[in-house]
């Protein structure tokens, strides 16, 4: 019995010595999340398949859903998605002129997903701004790496802008 009770102390205690993960590096993930935001963005401006497809998750579970003033589209499911992107490159092979600049980064990191929220201001060549859009993108590691599985945007450009009745509440 004495060898049991020893036993059973020596795992707990062995357990309770454990070390716990290590914390999560906030700022270094939060900084690898803008990059494969901004490389799917820049493989898409300039029509690069294999660039892009490598910044998302390539399973069923991948999403991509927009809204715009002429409607909205919904994709489900990386042979859907990447169906897409192949024909509208194809359909357009010209890389974007001018730029999409990301501001207002919300990130939520958890230990193998994270969420992130943010604006961004496209530009035409002439450097006029062609669209508004507020942004949403989850992300899940796979094999070690930040891949995105949910893209949805909302072009706010193609709407009008809300009335501000003074209710709003910023910390909903």
């Amino acid at each position: 019995m004495k060898k049991i009770i020893y036993s059973f102390f020596s795992v707990i205690i062995i357990t309770g010595c454990t070390p716990l993960k290590d914390e999560i590096d906030v700022a270094k993930e939060e900084e690898a999340i803008i990059a494969v935001i901004e490389e799917e963005t820049d493989a898409f401006r300039n029509r690069d398949f294999d660039r892009l497809a490598a910044t998302l998750v390539q399973d069923k579970t991948n999403t991509r859903l927009a809204a715009n003033k002429s409607g909205y589209s919904y994709y489900a499911g990386w042979g859907q998605i990447s169906s897409r992107y192949k024909e509208y490159f194809q359909d357009n092979p010209e890389p974007m002129p001018g730029k999409h600049v990301k501001t207002n980064y919300q990130i939520k990191v958890y230990e193998e997903s994270a969420w992130s929220l943010f604006d961004e201001l496209v530009y035409g060549a002439e450097g006029e701004v062609t669209g508004k859009n507020v942004i949403v993108r989850f992300l899940e590691k796979v094999e070690g790496e930040w891949k995105i599985v949910y893209l949805s945007y909302v072009s706010t450009s193609s709407y009008e802008d809300e009335e501000d009745d003074g209710d709003e509440d910023e910390d909903k």
